[in-house]
Formats: structure tokens, C-alpha cells, sequence
């Protein structure tokens, strides 16, 4: 599959809106140079939250990252982003 990290948060943050299931698109500052990357993240009935990415199959350290490219799907984040949800409404 060819896509990139944002386009899959956003995908599946809107697929899921649909659905009625609320989550967050998140990000943090890419492994692989100054750009962001983009996850989505859910919390869990048990308040801890569960991160999902698309991440490049051969990664490597670039200026600037490609528009596109191959990758896979990644639970959780290596760099544990600690997310923290607010319980006020």
C-alpha cells in the first residue's frame, strides 16, 4: 500500500467518526528528519490510549519526505508518546 502518514490518520479518524467512535489525530516530530509525523489515537474504556501509524517499509533520513510512499501499519509508537486525556467535558 502507498500512502502516506497523515492521509492514513486523517482516513481513519473520519472513518471512524462516521462510525460515532471519537479519536484524535496526533503528532510528534518524525525519527527520520525535522518534518512531523501523524498518528491516530483512541482512548480505551480503561483510560489509556491505543496509537496506530503508517510508517515507511525502508526508512531513511531525508531533507525532505516523500509525498508518498510504501509502508505498513504500526500499533503503538517507538517513542512512546505520552498522550494524557483530560476527564472534564
Amino acid at each position: 500500500m502507498k500512502t502516506n502518514c497523515l492521509f492514513f490518520a486523517l482516513a481513519l479518524y473520519y472513518r471512524r467518526l462516521h462510525k460515532n467512535k471519537r479519536g484524535y489525530v496526533v503528532s510528534r516530530k518524525s525519527f527520520y528528519g525535522w518534518f512531523p509525523h501523524f498518528m491516530y489515537s483512541r482512548r480505551r474504556r480503561d483510560g489509556t490510549c491505543q496509537i496506530v501509524g503508517y510508517v515507511p517499509s525502508d526508512p531513511k533520513i531525508k531533507r525532505l519526505p516523500p509525498p508518498i510512499f510504501r509502508g505498513h501499519v504500526q500499533w503503538g509508537d517507538p517513542n512512546r508518546v505520552e498522550i494524557y486525556y483530560s476527564n472534564k467535558k
